[in-house]
């Protein structure tokens, strides 16, 4: 669940993983929205009664039943922000939602379509496991020099730094390049470009 967008998909997860279901809700104005969805050969697209992108998670469990997907083992969410203390794939419990739900702050404009999703989630799928993924994840690794801005050392302490953002899609982008160079890549200095209703740009 995205600022602009929601976006969710189906995989089945074996000796490799194929995603075999693929559904969006964008291009949100006038109180409503379009919807895309895609399974091998059906590419089906319209209108949707969906205002936002929060609104439109409420659209999720319809889908997946329409297309036979309700035999669901586990659920994966993309958080944008967990700030400096969310470092890795984490699950999901009241602990966790609250701890993110505290990092608001840090991206208003995400995290709450983010919990919504996953508030949403946990109560029509309590006993499935749910795990967040963090964009800001990738980037914690960053040296003090990329992350420190030349501020007050009381507003460093207070929690300012430099997060990063897009981890998710440029960790994606760098091992993608990596397999097609045909490097480790470790061996490698990239550059990966992220364009979107967001931009970012990341050394690695």
């Amino acid at each position: 669940a995205g600022s602009s967008s929601l976006k969710f998909g189906v995989f089945s997860v074996g000796d490799e993983t194929l995603e075999i279901f693929k559904g969006s809700y964008e291009r949100f104005r006038d109180g409503g929205c379009e919807y895309r969805f895609r399974q091998g050969e059906t590419d089906e697209r319209g209108p949707a009664p969906f205002a936002s992108p929060g609104d439109a998670i409420k659209g999720v469990p319809d889908a997946l039943q329409r297309f036979a997907l309700e035999a669901i083992d586990a659920m994966g969410h993309r958080i944008v922000h967990g700030g400096a203390r969310f470092s890795g794939p984490t699950l999901l419990d009241d602990d966790t939602v609250e701890a993110i739900a505290t990092l608001t702050p840090l991206a208003p404009l995400h995290n709450p379509a983010n919990l919504e999703a996953v508030r949403l989630c946990r109560s029509l799928w309590p006993n499935l496991p749910q795990v967040a993924v963090f964009d800001t994840a990738f980037h914690l690794s960053n040296p003090a020099f990329a992350t420190t801005y030349a501020v007050p050392a009381k507003w460093r302490e207070a929690g300012l730094r430099r997060y990063g953002f897009h981890g998710t899609s440029h960790k994606y982008v760098v091992d993608r390049a990596a397999q097609e160079i045909g490097r480790p890549l470790s061996d490698l200095q990239l550059v990966s470009i992220h364009l979107g209703n967001g931009a970012s740009v990341c050394a690695v």
